[in-house]
């Protein structure tokens, strides 16, 4: 098997891993009142992003995340945390790290990068880690 092969392979175990890890996600919030997107194109990457054609298309799928709202409150869930290191003032994606953004009105990338609450929460979830997500989800909208 070809190096690339083997790499492929691996990569497309990676990305349905972490689509189960995001649907464990979306049902625990139905589970406990919340609505979540529905689209077939929710809560993932396009595999064919090209930044508006400024570079080469790039496949995306490995970008999760879950879209969800309860009593007038949208928050968005990521599987890569966005940080921004307050000593070196880089910005960082956690992968495999929760994070956690509440919003009211419409989803704006920026805002939510900015405000995004990074969790202990790493992936695989148990309903141990699903549970402490509940609690971040009411933390966030206690902090609008």
């Amino acid at each position: 098997m070809s190096e690339k092969r083997a790499f492929d392979e691996i990569k497309n175990e990676y990305v349905a891993a972490r689509e189960q890890e995001r649907l464990k996600i979306v049902e625990f919030c139905k589970k406990n009142g919340y609505d979540t997107e529905k689209s077939s194109s929710a809560g993932k990457g396009k595999n064919n992003y090209t930044s508006g054609g400024k570079i080469a298309e790039y496949d995306l799928r490995n970008w999760k995340y879950a879209e969800v709202s309860k009593d007038s409150y949208n928050y968005f869930i990521s599987l890569q945390a966005f940080d921004n290191d307050t000593n070196s003032h880089n910005h960082h994606v956690l992968m495999d790290r929760i994070g956690i953004c509440a919003y009211s009105g419409d989803y704006d990338a920026e805002y939510v990068f900015n405000n995004m609450t990074v969790t202990d929460i790493d992936l695989p979830l148990t309903e141990e880690k699903l549970t402490k997500l509940e609690q971040y989800l009411k933390d966030a909208k206690s902090a609008l």
